[in-house]
């Protein structure tokens, strides 16, 4: 069985780099520290997260973990992401649709 945290993962840090490149002008390979910190706290939850490979997307979890105002920057990135993913990175997205 493949780890979805660890996907989850992988689909959050390049969500994070590309939102940081397009909108912050940085190389993907040298994020902010806005952006740093977002990742760490997205990773170290994700990490932490009790339903661990049962979980559903954090957008149906009943028991949300992000801090209100995390949830907004997560949120802002999603939205930005989303749509072009399929346009910068189409693999990923084509693998993020089939889990």
């Amino acid at each position: 069985m493949s780890n979805r945290i660890d996907k989850e993962k992988d689909i959050i840090n390049l969500m994070i780099r590309l939102y940081c490149t397009r909108k912050h002008d940085n190389n993907e390979n040298e994020i902010c520290n806005q952006c740093k910190g977002l990742l760490a706290y997205a990773i170290m939850r994700l990490s932490n997260c009790k339903y661990g490979n049962r979980k559903s997307s954090c957008r149906r979890c009943k028991t949300p973990c992000y801090r209100p105002e995390m949830k907004i920057k997560i949120k802002e990135v999603m939205r930005y992401c989303g749509p072009r993913i399929i346009i910068y990175k189409p693999m990923e997205f084509v693998r993020h649709l089939v889990k």
